[in-house]
């Protein structure tokens, strides 16, 4: 590709952020990143680790944003359950890559999609699978896997989710 097609091209983010190539900045035999402007021409930077495809439109994953959206992750905070129970202070969490799991308040483990973080630590209830999901004879979904948002859009896309819902009463 050559550096002249890419000035005034349209970028567009994979969270909506939408703009238009004005400058690029290179390190030695590096492209670094795209400066880039939207539509009011306030600036933002696209780091080219980010840029997903070059076509028509360059496709970018939005970290700038993400990572100011992002909250700090902040041990011993006071937690409590949804009913204002005192449930422990906030010890530790577990993750996987870049997925946070678990937390760990006093001495239980909580799912990371459960938890409300502010200046205290808020604990939703988020129920739990009693039984197998079966479809075609073929367990989907494990019993005692938390029902989180993308369990529950897995089970709809397979068709299970009646089943998925009964299986948490």
């Amino acid at each position: 590709m050559k550096i002249s097609e890419i000035y005034g091209k349209r970028v567009e983010s994979t969270a909506g952020k939408r703009g238009y190539v004005i400058a690029i900045k290179a390190n030695g035999k590096k492209l670094e990143c795209l400066i880039c402007a939207d539509e009011n021409e306030d600036e933002f930077t696209v780091d080219i680790n980010n840029v997903i495809n070059f076509g028509d439109v360059i496709i970018f994953n939005d970290r700038e944003s993400a990572i100011k959206s992002a909250l700090p992750l902040r041990l011993g905070r006071a937690s409590f359950d949804e009913c204002g129970k005192y449930l422990g202070n906030l010890e530790e969490y577990l993750f996987e890559g870049n997925t946070l799991l678990k937390a760990k308040i006093g001495k239980k483990n909580y799912p990371a999609e459960g938890l409300v973080c502010g200046d205290a630590v808020i604990v939703k209830k988020i129920k739990r699978l009693k039984g197998d999901v079966l479809k075609s004879g073929k367990i989907i979904i494990k019993s005692g896997t938390y029902l989180t948002d993308e369990v529950m859009d897995s089970a709809t896309l397979q068709g299970e989710y009646v089943q998925t819902t009964m299986k948490s009463i």
